[in-house]
């Protein structure tokens, strides 16, 4: 079952219009600061146990990664489609909008997908089924999750901005119910513990929506109209902030045994009521703590500069913009790092207790183990986001040359096999063959006949492809 408790973000909802966009729209060096803070947390979050990440209180700061990158992407939201001209839902959802985050987020995804399936195949953990409808990779990484709420932001976004532009009130109380009808949901249908699978796979397709995280983005939202904590327009935190302190340190002291937190097992209604909550509100990427998070983003944006100065902050503003490629970079390499120290962990998606596995003296050599990752998750994401915008410089972007067009028309000729094996899985199991020669064994051969057919084109279309076919695209 995905576990969207796992992980972190992506590069920017940010400047995704910044070709198209007029000079005149402002930058904000803090959004740049704030996705390396939470990109280097997010590879904290992956090196470390959840009973040393408990012990250090990482519900208060490490945590913050996932409500960081989406408070910043409301805000970018804001601004992007605010300065692109766009007005009307027609213009919003443009097929040009589309087509640029398509390259910006599809294509590098694509090129991790290709990684995982060789991966995968490489240890034979390669896996197909309904969760890949959901976004996870064939070889499943940690952070996978937040991939499929960056797509679905996709398809949402320009419907909320147009909305906000007219009534921005209503958009964030939406915003806000819009979790609490799915939390609602998982609360009355599928409580847990969750006994079947189907229920499992409804859950993960629940939490794993762009909705179920729509508060955090709606706060973003709202401060991109002003983000001073003194501004009248933004009392409401003053009163979200201890509310969301409260719930943070009730449900840091929740005991696995009898499931109250301190503040649940106070006496009478009182108990009761925190005991309710936290019952209802499932997981810590939710609304009543991200009152926390937004509170910790506005003193950011009121204390760090709006531009960057010297080489320090020039570094971090690179991280920043390469946050997403980071991401990737750090899914496919912890995924072989999951793999090289615990095969079993892997397969059951979990972090694994690295000082056990490996044999160390102390807990404390998580330490270096973690800047380890933190460096080479930086260089590689660093790496691969400066060779896109070094090739996209050149003249034609890399995903049109003839090399890569001869990957891609590879790579599905891959994946044909890849989904005859598995949709003969699924006949086997829907139709089933109990008759040599009846509905099932004719579904089967038809879909053999139909994937070996297309492998075979797309092999071909690969290998004859030559440099006239790749000038006149």
């Amino acid at each position: 079952m995905l576990d969207p408790e796992s992980l972190t973000n992506p590069d920017e909802i940010e400047d995704e219009l910044e070709q198209a966009v007029e000079p005149k729209r402002p930058y904000y060096f803090q959004l740049d600061a704030l996705k390396a803070i939470a990109i280097a947390f997010v590879i904290m979050d992956h090196s470390l146990t959840w009973e040393i990440k408990g012990a250090i209180g990482s519900l208060f700061w490490e945590r913050l990664s996932i409500p960081f990158f989406l408070i910043v992407m409301g805000f970018n939201m804001a601004y992007s489609f605010k300065y692109s001209g766009a007005a009307t839902l027609q213009e919003l959802y443009s097929w040009e909008s589309f087509k640029r985050k398509f390259k910006r987020y599809v294509i590098p995804f694509a090129v991790l997908y290709l990684g995982s399936i060789l991966v995968g195949m490489a240890t034979g953990l390669l896996t197909f089924n309904e969760y890949t409808l959901l976004g996870t990779l064939p070889f499943w990484g940690p952070g996978n999750w937040f991939i499929a709420v960056l797509f679905g932001s996709i398809v949402v976004f320009p419907a909320i901005y147009w909305l906000f532009k007219k009534h921005p009130i209503l958009t964030v109380v939406l915003c806000f119910l819009g979790e609490i009808v799915l939390q609602a949901i998982m609360y009355i249908w599928f409580p847990y513990p969750i006994e079947s699978a189907l229920g499992e796979f409804i859950v993960s397709a629940i939490r794993l929506n762009i909705i179920f995280f729509l508060p955090a983005v709606g706060l973003g939202l709202w401060f991109s109209k002003g983000y001073d904590l003194g501004e009248k327009r933004n009392w409401f935190m003053y009163l979200y902030l201890p509310i969301s302190i409260i719930f943070m340190v009730d449900y840091v002291t929740i005991s696995p045994g009898i499931h109250r937190g301190v503040l649940g097992a106070l006496p009478n209604s009182i108990g009761d009521f925190f005991n309710f909550v936290q019952e209802f509100i499932r997981g810590d990427y939710s609304l009543i703590f991200y009152g926390y998070a937004a509170f910790l983003f506005l003193v950011a944006m009121m204390l760090i500069p709006k531009k960057a100065t010297g080489s320090f902050q020039g570094f971090v503003q690179r991280v920043g913009r390469a946050s997403y490629h980071i991401l990737l970079f750090q899914i496919f390499y912890m995924s072989i790092l999951y793999y090289s120290i615990s095969v079993d962990d892997a397969i059951h998606h979990q972090i694994p207790n690295f000082a056990l596995e490996m044999g160390w003296p102390s807990d404390l050599l998580y330490i270096p183990f973690y800047l380890i990752n933190l460096t080479l998750c930086f260089t590689g994401g660093l790496l691969w986001f400066g060779a896109e915008k070094w090739s996209t410089a050149k003249g034609k972007p890399w995903w049109k040359s003839l090399l890569m067009k001869r990957t891609g028309f590879l790579f599905g000729s891959l994946m044909s096999i890849v989904l005859m094996d598995e949709s003969i899985k699924f006949i086997s199991e829907v139709i089933g063959f109990n008759e040599i020669v009846g509905l099932g064994a004719i579904a089967a051969i038809l879909a053999i006949i139909f994937f070996i057919g297309l492998s075979m084109v797309l092999m071909y279309k690969a290998f004859t492809m030559g440099e006239t076919d790749d000038n006149t695209t």
